[in-house]
Formats: C-alpha cells, sequence, structure tokens
C-alpha cells in the first residue's frame, strides 16, 4: 500500500514538470522567434558606430575653427528668430521655422536640451554641409556614413538647464535664435540598409576630416561661421543668411 502511494505520489510530480516544461518552452518561442538572432540585432547599431573619445585625434588643424560666441551671436542676431522664455512658445512661432528630422544623410540625436527646429537659413545649410559631407565620401569610393546633429533651437529654459551640466554653455547662447547648431566630430555612424549601399569601410581620421574640409569651404564662402569645441566633441556652427 505504501508503495502504492509513493508512485502515485511520484507520477504526479513528473506530470506537473512536464507541464512546466511546456510552459517554459512556450515562453521563450515567443520572446526569440524561431529564425531571429536577437544577439546581432542588438549589436548592429553599435557595429556601425565610429566613436572616438576626445574627439580630435587625427584632425587636421585647419578644421580647429575659433569662431567665438561673440561672433556668431552677431549673425544669430541678424537672421534668426525672437528668444522663446520656454518650449510653450515653440508651437506658436513653428510657422516661422523648419523642423529638422533624421534623414539617409544625417542622423538627430536624442535632444535633452533643445528642440529639433532651425529657421529656414540654418535649415538650408544643415542640408548643404551633409549633402557636400556625403559627395565627398563618394569621391573617394566609401560607404555612406551620417554625422550627428547634437544640437539645434534651445529657449531661455533650456538655456539656464543646461548651463548647470556644461561648462561650454553661455547665457546668450546662438542657439536661442534658431540660427544655429552643433554637429558632433568624435562620432558617425555607418549606414548599410540603403538599396544602393556601396563602398568600402571609412577610419575615423577619413571622416573627421571630410566633415572638417566641407565646413571650412562652405565657411570661406562666407555661408557660416563655426567653432570647435573641446570640452563638448562638436561644431558649433552658425549660419549668416
Amino acid at each position: 500500500m505504501k508503495q502504492e502511494i509513493k508512485n502515485r505520489i511520484r507520477a504526479r510530480a513528473t506530470a506537473t514538470l512536464s507541464v512546466l516544461a511546456v510552459a517554459l518552452l512556450a515562453v521563450l518561442c515567443y520572446a526569440i522567434p524561431i529564425g531571429q538572432d536577437n544577439s546581432r540585432r542588438s549589436t548592429a547599431t553599435t557595429e556601425n558606430r565610429i566613436k572616438v573619445r576626445g574627439g580630435g585625434a587625427g584632425l587636421n588643424a585647419l578644421y580647429r575653427f575659433k569662431d567665438v560666441n561673440d561672433t556668431q551671436l552677431v549673425a544669430a542676431q541678424q537672421f534668426g528668430i525672437e528668444p522663446l522664455s520656454s518650449r510653450d512658445g515653440v508651437d506658436s512661432i513653428a510657422s516661422q521655422l523648419i523642423k529638422i528630422e533624421s534623414s539617409h544623410a544625417f542622423r538627430v540625436d536624442s535632444l535633452t536640451h533643445s528642440v529639433p527646429y532651425l529657421t529656414s537659413g540654418a535649415s538650408e545649410l544643415l542640408n548643404t554641409i551633409a549633402t557636400n559631407f556625403q559627395a565627398k565620401l563618394q569621391e573617394q569610393g566609401l560607404a555612406q556614413y551620417q554625422f550627428i546633429v547634437t544640437s539645434l533651437l534651445r529657449t531661455n529654459d533650456d538655456v539656464r538647464r543646461l548651463r548647470r551640466v556644461n561648462r561650454n554653455a553661455v547665457r546668450n547662447s546662438c542657439h536661442m535664435y534658431g540660427t544655429t547648431f552643433d554637429i558632433a566630430y568624435n562620432c558617425f555612424e555607418k549606414i548599410d540598409s540603403l538599396p544602393d549601399f556601396e563602398g568600402t569601410d571609412a577610419s575615423y581620421k577619413v571622416l573627421v576630416n571630410a566633415l572638417g574640409e566641407t565646413l571650412k569651404e562652405l565657411r570661406d564662402e562666407g555661408r557660416c561661421y563655426v567653432k570647435f569645441e573641446r570640452g563638448q566633441p562638436c561644431y558649433h556652427i552658425t549660419t549668416r543668411q
């Protein structure tokens, strides 16, 4: 009798374990679809990104531009909007601005202290930089890489918050006029999802100098002012139209 009871208990335990195993397998199959390489997907963006700590290594001295804030501010005040006190005012003048979104040529970073708007002149300048940069890569038979836009229009509130964490930020920022944007020079992302994608991989040194050369040409044409920032690795750029 005792042996029969033991056998029944053992049988119930085995059945319970079988049910749990089936349930666990179902959960795993739902979370990781068959044939899907999740580990590769999760690292794809990282693999396509060229990022250099410090950023300025290998950059030609010609491209370390020194157009200070006071110089850029004159153009910003001439061609820009009236500064906004807070983001609540952005909607009221949205019709005067161009919304900036990521494209095949550049990527807008996650913005914490600015909003994705520029004046028409600054928007045109940004797109020209992107077009000319891509053309330089193509001329050299290189793959397509995006540069990263890290800051755009700032309100007075944005500037106040930023000055608490960024030593480069100034009270009378050119960013408040919608004429100014920042492009990172320490980070580029390769694009391999386009149908006509082709070209060889580029080194960071080639990419940062292609960006610097692009900016120098437009700066020499009187299209913009450019400041090479060291604390925050970016080019600080203001349109002159």
